[in-house]
């Protein structure tokens, strides 16, 4: 029976093997876990781990009143993933388990399994996802599951008992969880590998066609900008067709059926109608699904997915169509939704420049100049660069943008709260410092309660760019923020180590205008300093007279 035992075991982990692979590449794991398994969803990953090691105990073969198993594979590769914390709950899972079904190697194979999870756990912890090669993978399960087996040495009684047991499973335990562990890691990395370079190409071909949109879009979201996008779209993917719409009608289509799918036609089919007014993305397959009245029409299958603005309200749909003869994959859903949230922003910031045109504060608007169609497109192309490394950041710093320009957009208040200043000024700052990589770091210290006091809107963020502006050198640039409340006036620092004004600099315009504004809602009630630190650096300290009611933002 022993010669048989390692066979028996190799077969069982083979389908454990399968059945995982499979499950990892659903469209709903994926969905949870992102494109890495390595720093997100600790607890589902060690649930999971804990699973696989119940089906290792579950099929495991008898012997002598203990069980040859491969439950230490769902737990080392817990651990190996998502470290110590996942590593712990699979393990307690599967020992948890195992304890529930006695046996002279109850205690020993539950102190095991505990181990197992926290060695490769703390491993993983201390060198990394990316260290666990698979040669490395089969030497460190081995080791374990040496180590496992000596808690059955050590406390099965009898002795002679034990020996049997230990010498006799070491073989079969040792191949089947190192070998099951290895090609698991190995598989679940080269899937990781390949949704990165989904993200990678997804993120190169939504540059591309920004890149072809920013200059149309500035003149409006419109059936013009609307052509020059859907066909910048068409020409750079492989859908086979690509329509744009509004709330109401059809602002361009491009690619087969243009000939009937008209630009200007009201919107008649029912699924543009039903993602209007949900307000959620749609996938459809089928002439049923497209409804259209055209008998030869070629579409066939699309994914519909909602346009909307910094305040989420729906402004029309972005529509990508497939022929019969190719099919909608999770790749192009994706790509869709990742499409469509980029697009909005650039319409975002078409519909920001026509009303700051017409804003009637000429000078507080000139602040965020900066924040021009280019100015996002030179921030979002430095996203790029770092999506090939940390895809998983795009998200974060696409919202980040979301949030200042909803801010810059919508923000007409003549005093906001200095928490709301703050926060717009640390999501310039991120994105900065994506831009410049780790050439940049800052610290905002602000205590509650100067957090609800009210000052003058983009006071702070354009003393943070003359820092960058000014200040950025070959070696990392900080700047400091320190707000606080001295008796009755509001001082502001902003700090840097960088390179320091010269003399003959001219000051920016930037802090121009803000002294100006300053002159005209404080008259003589503030003061406003720029000085070089003795050892490099910048200091741009204010003094703001508290003289505003922050119930109702007027002077009192």
């Amino acid at each position: 029976m022993l010669e048989n035992i390692s066979l028996i075991l190799l077969e069982r982990v083979s389908l454990i093997l399968v059945i995982t692979y499979i499950f990892f590449q659903t469209y709903f794991i994926k969905r949870i876990f992102g494109k890495t398994l390595a720093t997100k969803n600790k607890v589902i990953l060690g649930i999971i781990g804990g699973f696989l090691g119940i089906l290792g105990t579950v099929f495991g073969i008898k012997y002598n009143g203990a069980i040859v198993n491969y439950r230490d594979i769902g737990v080392i590769l817990a651990g190996m993933i998502g470290g110590i914390p996942a590593g712990i709950i699979a393990a307690g899972i599967s020992a948890t388990f195992r304890l529930f079904l006695g046996g002279i190697t109850t205690i020993p194979c539950f102190l095991g399994t505990l181990s197992a999870g926290i060695i490769s756990g703390s491993i993983s912890q201390y060198y990394g996802r990316q260290h666990f090669t698979f040669f490395r993978t089969l030497f460190y399960t081995t080791i374990i599951e040496i180590f496992h087996l000596t808690y059955v040495l050590i406390m099965v009684k009898p002795f002679s008992l034990a020996y049997d047991i230990t010498f006799n499973i070491l073989f079969p335990m040792v191949i089947t969880n190192s070998l099951g562990v290895s090609f698991l890691n190995y598989m679940i990395k080269n899937m990781e590998e390949k949704l990165e370079l989904t993200a990678e190409n997804t993120i190169n071909s939504i540059f591309i066609i920004m890149e072809g949109s920013l200059n149309t879009i500035e003149k409006g979201f419109n059936e013009e900008s609307a052509k020059a996008i859907a066909e910048s779209i068409l020409n750079n993917t492989d859908f086979e067709a690509v329509a744009i719409t509004d709330k109401e009608k059809i602002l361009s289509h491009v690619g087969i059926g243009s000939d009937h799918h008209i630009v200007g036609m009201s919107i008649k089919t029912d699924a543009t109608k039903k993602v209007i007014k949900s307000g959620q993305g749609l996938k459809i397959v089928g002439k049923k699904g497209i409804s259209c009245s055209i008998n030869n029409c070629p579409l066939f299958s699309a994914i519909i997915i909602p346009l909307t603005d910094l305040n989420n309200e729906l402004i029309g749909t972005l529509k990508l169509y497939y022929s019969k003869k190719n099919e909608i994959k999770n790749s192009d859903i994706i790509f869709g939704k990742k499409l469509a949230q980029t697009l909005s922003l650039i319409i975002a910031i078409a519909k920001m420049n026509e009303n700051l045109k017409l804003a009637t504060e000429e000078k507080l608007r000139e602040l965020m100049a900066n924040l021009s169609p280019h100015f996002l497109f030179n921030t979002l192309n430095a996203i790029k660069y770092i999506s090939k490394k940390e895809p998983e950041k795009i998200n974060k710093f696409i919202d980040n943008i979301s949030d200042l320009l909803r801010y810059t957009l919508y923000e007409n208040n003549r005093f906001v709260f200095l928490k709301d200043e703050i926060k717009f000024t640390t999501d310039y700052l991120e994105l900065m410092k994506l831009r410049y990589n780790d050439k940049l770091d800052y610290e905002i210290l602000c205590g509650e309660k100067e957090n609800e006091i009210l000052i003058p809107p983009f006071i702070l963020q354009p003393l943070v760019e003359n820092s960058i502006k000014h200040g950025m050198k070959d070696d990392k640039l900080i700047i400091k923020i320190k707000i606080e409340k001295i008796n009755d006036y509001i001082q502001i620092i902003v700090e840097d180590n960088g390179k320091g004004f010269r003399k003959q600099e001219k000051k920016g315009k930037g802090l121009e205008l803000i002294k100006n504004r300053l002159n005209s809602i404080y008259n003589n009630n503030y003061d406003f300093n720029i000085k070089n630190v003795l050892f490099g650096g910048t200091v741009i300290e204010i003094k703001i007279k508290n003289t505003i009611n922050n119930k109702v933002g007027e002077f009192v």
